[in-house]
This record gives structure tokens, C-alpha cells and sequence, in this order.
């Protein structure tokens, strides 16, 4: 199994935001293969979240595992830089659970940042069930993911990016991902958020919320065996990879309406990875 350390990779400023707290250790999960099923070979608990092992992980001949992060400190204020170090050992799949969302609070305009760096194994599956993210007014974040995916690797991320608490315009923010794969790049997208231009037409115009479900590794298959929209498209829009993978995408007002639009899609597309069938297909 690839080290935490092997995370490849070229990143924009690794430097700690100013004012980071000293001793702000990252979260570290480790998964690896254990007979016909799977265990955790590295628990280790950051500064900010704590990794808790969730029930319905690992069976009998299933390679599966659930993890739940836990906050222990108050975040994300300035200063604060929340990083999560993921590996996926071979043929495991292992699902990331969110249980509350995270808010960026206003800190004057002083920069935190949120980091995941994931590492996958030959054919390993990564599940990223992330909570609604929100960037207060006065906040001033840089999000960054970044997954690194073995041969047969397959990933699925669901995010909800919030722009300020209701009534409230949002601090800037940044939100950068990279998907890679052993020969290419799946995703490689820089989305700023910063001043006016989160405004401009093609980025989000009037809306609060992008809420996303974005698979790289496989090319998930249509809403419908036609190929057609299902319940729950509505606003939502489907967008292809060059490579094998996918995102569906809603922008929208308020949290709720947005996920809505993509959590009938992020639902199907985690059902096919966990070999479970899709009841909307099913119908």
C-alpha cells in the first residue's frame, strides 16, 4: 500500500495560512486488505477531527469499510488549516461520512484552509460523503482536494459549497480539485470564489449554493437506461470527463433545494459502487 506521504504532487502554497496554530496534526486514515475483508491500519486522530469506525463496514468477503469524522475543536477560524491524509489499500473500498456540516466563520478576513489528500491502491474505491460546506461573511478560505487513483481505482466525492449564512454575503473562497489517475488527470478545475467575479454569468450568477457528485475512475451510466432524466434532475446538469469519470452539478438558492437536484444521482452512483442495486432503476 502507497504511503500518506507518496500524495503526489504539485499543490498551490503549501504553507500554512498566517496565524496557524501550532500542533495542528492532520487527521490520518489507513485502510488495507485483511484475509477476505478489510481493517483499519491507521486510525489517527487530528487536531480538529477525529476518524470513528461506523457499523456495516467490513463483512464476510466484503472489503469495506465506513469511517465518520468527528469534530473535537471549534473551526474553521483563521489561522486554522484542517488537513485529512486518506490511503485506500488494494481491492478496498472505504466510505468517508461527514455527519454535520463545517462553517467558516468570519475571521476578518484572515485565511484558513481545509485539505484532503487521498491516496488509492490498484482497484480501491473511495466514497466521500462530505457535508454542506459554508463560508460566512469575514471568512477567507483555500479547500483543497486532491485524490490520487491507482490503476482500476474509483472515486466518488459529494460536496456542498454554501456562499454565507442566510442573509449574509460570503468571505472568499477557493475551492481546488485534482482527481488524478496512474496516466492522466480526470479533474483538474480551480474554482475562485473570490470578489465580484463569483457573480459573473458562468460561474454562479445569483446563486448560493453549488451543490456536486463527481465520480472519476468509471463513467457512471445514464439517469435512465434511455439515457433520460430521472426524478430529482430538475435544475441539475450532467458534465463529462475526457477521461472515465463524471459530475453532476445544481446551483440554487438554498442547501436543501440544491441537494435535492443531485442527491437522487449521488445515491445511484454509490449504490453501483457498493454493488447494491439502484432502486430508481428498479422502479
Amino acid at each position: 500500500m502507497k504511503k500518506l506521504s507518496d500524495t503526489s504532487t504539485e499543490r498551490v502554497p503549501a504553507s500554512a495560512p498566517a496565524g496557524a496554530h501550532p500542533g495542528q496534526r492532520p487527521t490520518r486514515i489507513a485502510v488495507e486488505p485483511a484475509g477476505e475483508g478489510a481493517r483499519f491500519a491507521l486510525l489517527d486522530q487530528g487536531h480538529y477531527l477525529a476518524p470513528r469506525p461506523v457499523a456495516g463496514g467490513s463483512g464476510s468477503g466484503a472489503r469495506q469499510l465506513r469511517v465518520a469524522l468527528i469534530g473535537i475543536h471549534m473551526m474553521l477560524l483563521g489561522g486554522d488549516d484542517v488537513r485529512i491524509e486518506v490511503a485506500v489499500g488494494p481491492g478496498v473500498t472505504l466510505e468517508v461520512v461527514e455527519p454535520a456540516g463545517m462553517v467558516a466563520y468570519d475571521a476578518e478576513g484572515k485565511q484558513s484552509r481545509w485539505t484532503l489528500e487521498a491516496v488509492l491502491d490498484e482497484g480501491a474505491v473511495l466514497i466521500w460523503e462530505g457535508a454542506p460546506f459554508v463560508a460566512a461573511a469575514g471568512s477567507n478560505v483555500l479547500r483543497e482536494t486532491r485524490v490520487k487513483l491507482g490503476t482500476g481505482a474509483r472515486v466518488l466525492i459529494r460536496e456542498t459549497l454554501v456562499l454565507g449564512r442566510s442573509g449574509e454575503e460570503a468571505g472568499p473562497l477557493r475551492s481546488i480539485t485534482r482527481l488524478t489517475g496512474p496516466d492522466t488527470d480526470y479533474l483538474y478545475e480551480d474554482l475562485d470564489l473570490r470578489g465580484p467575479r463569483r457573480r459573473a454569468v458562468g460561474v454562479l450568477g445569483s446563486a448560493k449554493v453549488l451543490s456536486s457528485a463527481t465520480a472519476a475512475g468509471w463513467r457512471p451510466p445514464s439517469l435512465r437506461p434511455t439515457g433520460g432524466a430521472r426524478p430529482g434532475d430538475g435544475g441539475a446538469r450532467r458534465l463529462e470527463f475526457a477521461a472515465e469519470g463524471a459530475a453532476i452539478r445544481a446551483l440554487a438558492g438554498t442547501a436543501h433545494e440544491a441537494a435535492r437536484e443531485t442527491d437522487p444521482v449521488y445515491r445511484s452512483w454509490k449504490d453501483g459502487l457498493l454493488g447494491e442495486p439502484d432502486p430508481i432503476l428498479q422502479a
